[in-house]
């Protein structure tokens, strides 16, 4: 795969949003600066042609004769101290009678209408062009002997005009410098900012390359990427916990199932070899069915280690009344037990109830308690208790119900109290003719007891018999329930398969 272009990249599109964002809103405010520049510059101006206007028109009456003008001597005065005054004055027909040096002859500056308007004491303001420069004039009034003259003042706009000028040269300068800025400064933290993500996405990389039990570095910052970074991590887990569960069940299954399916092609094939009666073929299907019961068992086992592997995280915690579990194992087991004369009791179930999904706390029940049957001896008992373990006060956690399952069998070696939960393993393989089990069935029972949140163990063992220990969250009839946060679960997980290891 090719880098993309540096246009093409999430870091450039970014920098180059920020920079249009920012360079528009720069550009807005520099539109506005102006606009304010602009509008108190000419008002300034008008208020200085009022002032001047003013002046003029007292003065131009003040004199012994008629109306006159005070002309002003700029050549004598330092360049660019003073803005050139004009004045033009009309009499009550709006004829022009005097003006400024300046304008020479030139015809009036003002159309008719405004010159009415200062006859009438409006006072307008108007623009004019002189010799190509702009100027604005203000209109009053003045008397003279009863006679009313209009006098228009004005000045000259050239330094509004140059002042505007230069605060465009300006802006645009600062538009550019910050635009520019703006830009360099957006790249730098938008690198910094997806420097994480950089690292994420080699990391990414480096494990879709086949090293699925790695992982991406921990956050420093709990932000939005940290958190991106902790979702990752637990998915990655959830992903290694489903391919190490399909790898184990490729293995189990081309392990165990390849003796079954050994052994009934043998029996075809032997079957087939030479005619046969049909009672002879008859058994020879009766213990190919047999070893295809077994095949599908087996199967069903593998299956639900590797979907209980896959959805621990999914199952939805309810509670569930263990009195009914215990009665439905019981009975489906007491044909068995009573064909070898062995007693099925329990005590202290009542009211006592754990957290679980009910399909999966009666498939450990089952099976604890058909090992318990296979494994007994003659006449012996299988005795199924409960007791509670309730946290001291002020101490959070969970009340803790603990299900004892009791046989009087010949015991499990200590070495061997943590191996019974392995798959596959049997304490004597001569017992697994005997039983037909295959050697799923604890293996399972701790799957499913810690993805509920609890343990499984031999509690206890000797010559006499051996517990089982099935510890839950839970309570009983006088103790509320603690809550407890509900996730959804899979539907393969929802359904019951019976059957024992």
């Amino acid at each position: 795969m090719t880098a993309p272009a540096p246009l093409q990249s999430f870091r450039a599109r970014l920098t180059l949003r920020w920079t249009l964002a920012v360079g528009l809103l720069l550009g807005l405010a520099n539109v506005a600066v102006y606009a304010g520049a602009s509008l108190y510059l000419h008002r300034w101006l008008d208020g200085h042609v009022r002032t001047i206007a003013a002046t003029e028109a007292a003065s131009s009456t003040d004199g012994a004769t008629d109306v006159h003008l005070h002309e002003s001597f700029f050549d004598q005065l330092e360049a660019g101290a003073f803005t050139e005054k004009i004045v033009q004055i009309f009499d009550e027909q709006g004829t022009l009678v005097l003006q400024s040096t300046g304008l020479g002859d030139g015809p009036p500056l003002l159309a008719p209408d405004v010159i009415r308007q200062g006859l009438a004491g409006r006072v307008p303001l108007a623009d004019a062009e002189v010799h190509g420069r702009r100027a604005r004039l203000a209109v009053l009034t003045a008397s003279r002997d009863g006679r009313r003259y209009a006098v228009a003042v004005g000045l000259f706009a050239d330094d509004v005009a140059r002042g505007l000028a230069f605060l465009t040269w300006l802006l645009g300068g600062v538009w550019l410098v910050s635009v520019a800025g703006t830009a360099a400064l957006g790249y730098l933290l938008a690198s910094r900012a997806l420097a994480p993500v950089a690292r994420i996405t080699e990391r990414a990389a480096w494990i879709a390359q086949g090293h699925f039990d790695g992982r991406l570095d921990e956050p420093q910052v709990h932000d939005e990427v940290g958190r991106m970074t902790v979702l990752l991590n637990s998915m990655l887990d959830r992903l290694q916990r489903a391919l190490d569960a399909n790898r184990r069940f490729a293995a189990d299954a081309s392990h165990e199932l390849r003796s079954p399916i050994t052994a009934m092609a043998g029996e075809l094939d032997v079957a087939l070899r030479h005619p046969r009666t049909a009672e002879s073929y008859q058994d020879t299907i009766v213990v190919v069915r047999r070893r295809l019961a077994a095949l599908t068992e087996l199967a069903g086992n593998l299956m639900l280690l590797s979907r209980v592997q896959e959805g621990a995280d999914e199952i939805a915690l309810r509670e569930v009344p263990v009195a009914p579990l215990v009665a439905d194992a019981f009975a489906r087991w007491r044909p068995a037990a009573a064909a070898r004369g062995i007693t099925l009791s329990h005590r202290g179930l009542d009211d006592i109830s754990v957290w679980g999904d009910a399909g999966l706390v009666a498939r450990v029940l089952d099976n604890v308690v058909a090992n318990a049957v296979h494994y007994n001896r003659d006449g012996g008992a299988v005795t199924v208790s409960a007791r509670l373990t309730v946290p001291a006060e002020g101490q959070w956690a969970p009340t803790l119900v603990t299900i004892d399952v009791t046989d009087a069998g010949a015991g499990i070696p200590p070495a061997d109290h943590e191996r019974v939960f392995e798959r596959f393993f049997r304490v004597d393989e001569s017992r697994h003719r005997h039983t037909g089990g295959s050697g799923l069935g604890l293996a399972i029972c701790r799957e499913v007891v810690q993805a509920l949140g609890g343990s499984i163990r031999v509690a206890a063992s000797s010559a006499a018999g051996t517990t089982i220990a099935i510890t839950l969250p839970g309570h009983d009839g006088d103790r509320p329930p603690e809550p407890i946060v509900m996730r959804p679960a899979p539907a393969a997980l929802s359904v019951q398969e019976r059957s024992t290891g």
